[in-house]
């Protein structure tokens, strides 16, 4: 019984080294469908920690499995030790556009909306875009936090997407769609619209989650669409 064989034997969630391979592939099928990820398909946040602990598992059992081939050899230490992955917190920058606020300087108001959504701690907010300026209250919101986006619209209805679970994001320039006529031009000179850009955001499974076109401004959808490419990447990599 060696180092090695007790970290991989609590990796497998047993006291002491398997005295078989029956015993040993016992344990292995135990833990893995412990904590197979497809068990927290509905809950994105501990997927992630299962993912990372299947890994742990099959390595763990691979390895002892080597060892009983060959208990005289002596695994290395970085054949047992499997670092834990601590990916440093996301950040963003709105510059200076106006009712948008970075992690952690949140004013009271904003703090008061974030901690109606009950976050996890686990998953802290990063930015935070309050689409309806001037009100006492935010009532509608973007919230960006380390694993997730959520939008609150004019109904208070909170819409929310993992960024592991995010498909086809999009900023489309709506005047390269179509170049508008004159009394189009017209009518949104009047009307004051300067929008010029939709930010289109889908689930992996092609279905729309979201369409921000009149609000935030232009900017401000830049800055979203390249932070949630970042984290789609990241989490999808």
């Amino acid at each position: 019984m060696c180092r090695a064989c007790l970290q991989h034997s609590r990796t497998l969630g047993i006291a002491a080294t398997p005295t078989s391979r029956s015993a040993l592939h016992k344990a292995y099928r135990a833990a893995a469908k412990l904590w197979h990820p497809d068990r927290f398909e509905n809950n994105q946040h501990k997927r992630l920690d299962a993912e990372e602990r299947f890994k742990r598992i099959n390595a763990a059992y691979l390895a002892l499995c080597e060892h009983f081939e060959n208990p005289t050899k002596m695994p290395r230490e970085a054949e047992f030790v499997t670092p834990v992955r601590r990916e440093a917190p996301p950040t963003i920058s709105f510059g200076s556009a106006a009712d948008c606020f970075a992690a952690p300087d949140f004013p009271a108001r904003v703090r008061e909306a974030i901690a109606a959504v009950r976050l996890e701690h686990s998953d802290p907010p990063v930015g935070f875009i309050d689409l309806s300026p001037g009100s006492v209250r935010c009532s509608q919101f973007i919230l960006l936090t380390r694993h997730r986006m959520l939008i609150r619209d004019a109904s208070a209805i909170l819409s929310v997407i993992w960024y592991a679970d995010l498909g086809e994001i999009e900023l489309i320039n709506l005047q390269a769609r179509k170049k508008p006529g004159a009394w189009q031009r017209i009518a949104e000179t009047i009307a004051g619209r300067t929008q010029r850009y939709t930010l289109e955001i889908n689930r992996l499974n092609g279905i729309q989650f979201s369409a921000l076109t009149d609000r935030p401004d232009d900017r401000v959808k830049k800055v979203v669409y390249n932070f949630l490419r970042q984290m789609k990447s990241n989490s999808q990599s």
